[in-house]
Formats: structure tokens, sequence, C-alpha cells
């Protein structure tokens, strides 16, 4: 398995800095955090593109910077803007495969959302999906949904009726976030496990919620045991705030750790969705 990081982890360095910092301390795969609606149309991405073949990064994922507001534009009562909207994410779409990335990452409605009344609103919810998800494969993209504490997706119901009424949809597991939850990462694994796709690592202690890897609690042999019994064949994306190291070679530190974790479990090196 592949060991990467997600430009988020070198926020708010510039996309660019911190797709070169990633490059500089090894890292080979990224996850793009797009933070502004520059940066995913021409001329800048193919300035980045560009910036990123010649650092020799293989861009694996895309994650929109509109994602807290996601439920407010995809799900509401109001028709127009989510055919707005459905635009919009498209264009996201054309740009993580002009970057060559295989998955979308989405975080949906928050748990304060007011959408569709009760009655309508899984109708509405799941043809939305339908048609993101449609959208994405029509550029070669998995769309995948995050399970994010502050959403929706946090809540295993949710997900696991997801699960069932839009076969299409694959996932991203987030370890923070699950335990920023108060949920266990394996029960989301045991949710939806055959279709996690992506993957976002970190650590934690009793008293610090994201660490980078290697400095915490996580058991990530387990972690890596269990995802590939389920068939997962992605890679790991280390996903921190710039205030979780003081050092950039402490990220260094945390892909070595992860790749010599990596070491003692039998993992198919690919990447498949």
């Amino acid at each position: 398995m592949q060991i990467g990081i997600s430009t988020a982890s070198f926020y708010p360095a510039p996309i660019e800095q911190g797709s070169a910092a990633a490059a500089e301390q090894g890292f080979q795969q990224v996850e793009l955090f797009i933070n502004s609606e520059s940066e995913y149309v021409p001329p800048f991405r193919t300035q980045l593109k560009q910036s990123l073949d010649a650092l020799g990064l293989q861009v694996i994922s895309v994650h929109p910077y509109t994602s807290a507001m996601e439920g407010h534009l995809l799900f509401s009562d109001y028709a127009r803007r989510t055919e707005d909207a459905l635009d919009q994410y498209e264009r996201y779409f054309e740009a993580a495969a002009f970057f060559g990335a295989s998955y979308f990452t989405f975080h949906g409605e928050t748990l304060r959302s007011r959408g569709l009344p009760p009655a309508r609103s899984q109708h509405r919810r799941v043809e939305t999906y339908h048609r993101l998800c449609e959208r994405a494969a029509a550029h070669g993209i998995t769309f995948t949904q995050e399970n994010v504490s502050w959403c929706k997706s946090s809540d295993l119901t949710f997900l696991r009726q997801l699960y069932e009424d839009v076969p299409e949809l694959r996932y991203t597991l987030d370890i923070k976030q699950a335990y920023r939850a108060g949920t266990e990462w394996e029960q989301y694994v045991e949710a939806v496990g055959d279709r996690i796709v992506n993957l976002h690592i970190s650590d934690y202690t009793d008293t610090s919620d994201c660490l980078l890897p290697g400095q915490g609690n996580v058991d990530f042999r387990k972690l890596f045991q269990q995802l590939e019994a389920h068939g997962y064949h992605g890679s790991a994306m280390v996903e921190v705030y710039s205030n979780d190291y003081s050092n950039p070679d402490e990220l260094w530190q945390s892909r070595q750790f992860l790749q010599n974790v990596c070491q003692t479990v039998d993992f198919p090196d690919r990447n498949e969705g």
C-alpha cells in the first residue's frame, strides 16, 4: 500500500506549496484539497498539473473547498440551486480527471441542514446522489462519501441507508472524524467496508484527537488488515493540520512509521475503485 498525504495537511500554505512540501518529505501520492475557485479552472490548474508532474506526484483524490456548504447547495428545497451546484461539481470532476485523480471526496449534509420535509427528503437525497455519481463517472471519477463528525454521514444508520439506496456510491474512511463522532472506525468498516476506496489517516490519544500517525494509540496494522479483509486496494492519505506538527521532518518520520507497518501486512500494492 502506498502512503500519501492530503495537501490540507499544509494549510494555509497555497496548494502548490503544499504539494512541493509533500514531495520534499518523500510522498509520491497526494489528495488535492482545492481551496479556491481559481485552483480548479484554467489557467491555474494547467500550471498546477505541470508542477505536480515535475514533482513526480500522483493525484489520488480531490476534495472541494465547498464541502461545508454541500447540504445547502445540493439538498435544499430550492431546485435551481441544486441544478447550479450539480454543474459546479461537474467542473470539479472535470478538474479531478485533468489532474489524473480516481476519487472525489464529499461531505454532504451537515447535522443541522434544513432541507425537505422527511417524507420527501430521502427520495430527493437519493436522486441527487445518483446524479452526482453519474456525472463523476462520466469523467472517470469515483464519487465517495466521507464520514464527517459534523455531518449526517457520521451516523451509521444514515450510511447504511445510503449503502442500500445508492449502490454505485463509494466511501472515504476518515479515522479522526470517526473518533470525533464518538464512533469506532471498525463500525464504519463494518457498515460500508467493501465499498471503501479512499482512506484518510491520522492518530489520536485521549487528550488529542488529531496527531500524526505513530504519535497516538491507533492500531494501524489492525486497520490495514481489516480493510484488506474487505477488499481494500487503495492508498492511505495522511490528513492532519499544520498545527499538529512543529517540524516538516515529522511528516517524513510518520511516513516511515506507516511504511514499516505496511511491511507487516500482506497488502496488494494497487489502486482500484
